[in-house]
């Protein structure tokens, strides 16, 4: 199905051909808001009612510590922060955490964001699932995992963190569709009435398909069982097996339709290239989140108001900040649950204990020489190998900070890719004018970018192409712009 041609006809039948170009970019695809699993496309006219069809666009950033949530009501362009009801009081109250506690054969919903390592806590959910996709069961992200049901079976790990991240995205998702419910009492009174949800994925692991294959499929079930889970705090493993189980014989299409991947740094960037003062060029963009810092180079270019993204290179580097206080604890010695709850909060405080300057001192030391690496493979694809001289910088990510992170990736510039030393400009994020967001929380947009990128309607998203797909010039192929020096004139030609 052509989808963007379906929800563009849909709109125009629904709401005229002005509706159409005052929605440049963006367009509805109008179903039917049941029970999720009875999603059905409605093809009669729009109700005599009022007002016009919802359609609530729903941007979430599946985070390794901590997701985060943008909602956007597409008919108005109007987008707010989703905060969940019990976080309220918090300093940073739009963070959930991405933490499950399994014991005993029961599984319980982390909900307090200031506590990050729980006893009998499953962390890192997020690369657990990347990991489990490319069947790399000895990776130590999967350890807590096998530990937590007593084996190292792949397919019983598989069938563990599957059930894991279904819950958790399910539980999250119907939690956010209840407060949408909730700010427009009069959602579902029209049948058109509409809710999508757009999730992302690194460039590294979203080009891999087997990577994208998996999140979509935990993806369209955690939808489909978002309203069922929505209020679950705890259930057991048995309860829950038998849930999806009633589930899976249901009918999927209309779901499938309501979720969407995308590539996390497109979704990054979607506020800079949708302002006023995004330029079309080279990009290094490099995100420090809890478990690993992801980093791509791509190109950014417009043509008839429809933007595009090149990738040149994508990779995920563990080297994110949850990684300081784990060398810290190590180098103590204690690598119990305390006492990474203990650095962690040491860090977040700023604390120059010795333990945690030797752990950044050797997170920079690591992130450099990767950022060296990731220019590398990116200018290994360039035809023009100067063009690398105007590449600009974007950082992002909650793990971020001026050392080591910002730092490391900076210190390459005056490497060996460069014939003398450059000092990339340094681009900043536009707060989003579209948002509801108080000019005091500005500083949360830091941790929302990803999260607001999504919120755009899907076919209203810049274009994108993996690096997999652009590849590396011949050598005839090269243009070296190095200047070519005359030869000496003769005694004959002065």
């Amino acid at each position: 199905m052509n989808f963007s041609k379906f929800i563009q006809d849909l709109k125009r039948r629904l709401f005229g051909s002005e509706a159409i170009s005052s929605h440049k970019g963006s367009a509805t695809i109008i179903v039917e808001e049941k029970p999720a699993d009875k999603l059905q496309i409605s093809a009669t006219e729009p109700s005599k009612n009022k007002r016009q069809p919802y359609f609530i666009q729903i941007g979430f950033d599946f985070g390794t510590s901590y997701s985060k949530c943008i909602c956007r009501d597409v008919m108005t362009e109007k987008a707010w922060v989703h905060v969940p009801f019990r976080n309220s009081a918090h300093e940073l109250p739009f963070l959930i955490p991405s933490v499950i506690i399994h014991k005993d054969g029961i599984l319980y919903l982390v909900d307090n964001p200031a506590y990050h390592y729980p006893e009998n806590g499953l962390y890192h959910l997020k690369q657990a699932m990347v990991k489990t996709a490319l069947n790399q069961w000895d990776d130590s992200v999967l350890t807590a995992y096998k530990e937590s049901i007593g084996t190292t079976e792949p397919d019983k790990i598989r069938d563990f963190v599957e059930a894991n991240a279904v819950l958790y995205l399910a539980r999250t998702l119907g939690e956010v569709r209840a407060q949408i419910r909730n700010r427009m009492k009069d959602f579902g009174i029209l049948p058109e009435d509409y809710m999508a949800v757009n999730l992302a994925v690194p460039v590294a692991d979203a080009e891999q398909p087997e990577v994208n294959a998996f999140y979509n499929q935990v993806l369209v079930e955690a939808w489909g069982l978002a309203d069922e889970l929505g209020d679950c705090d705890s259930i057991s493993m048995y309860d829950l097996e038998l849930l999806r189980q009633k589930h899976s014989v249901k009918e999927k299409h209309y779901i499938e339709e309501a979720c969407f991947i995308y590539p996390e740094v497109s979704a990054n960037v979607q506020g800079f290239v949708r302002s006023r003062v995004s330029s079309p060029g080279m990009y290094l963009f490099s995100d420090a989140g809890a478990s690993t810092v992801d980093q791509s180079v791509f190109i950014f270019g417009r043509q008839n108001h429809t933007e595009h993204l090149v990738y040149l290179i994508g990779r995920v580097l563990p080297l994110g900040s949850s990684n300081i206080e784990r060398l810290a604890a190590k180098k103590c010695g204690k690598l119990d649950l305390q006492s990474l709850e203990s650095w962690r909060e040491k860090k977040e405080r700023g604390s120059t204990a010795s333990e945690l300057s030797t752990a950044r001192e050797w997170i920079f030391k690591e992130l450099r020489q990767g950022t060296e690496a990731t220019l590398a493979f990116a200018k290994q694809k360039l035809y023009v190998k100067d063009q690398l001289n105007g590449i600009r910088v974007i950082f992002g990510g909650g793990g971020h900070c001026e050392y080591p992170y910002k730092a490391a990736v900076m210190e390459p510039f005056s490497g060996q890719q460069f014939r003398k030393a450059i000092r990339p400009d340094v681009v900043g994020l536009p707060l989003p004018r579209d948002l509801e967001i108080k000019e005091y929380d500005s500083h949360w947009m830091r941790r929302l970018s990803v999260a607001y990128g999504l919120s755009f309607e899907r076919s209203g998203l810049a274009s994108f192409t993996y690096p997999k797909d652009v590849s590396i010039p011949e050598l005839d192929e090269i243009w070296n712009t190095r200047k070519i020096i005359a030869d000496a004139p003769s005694k004959d030609e002065c």
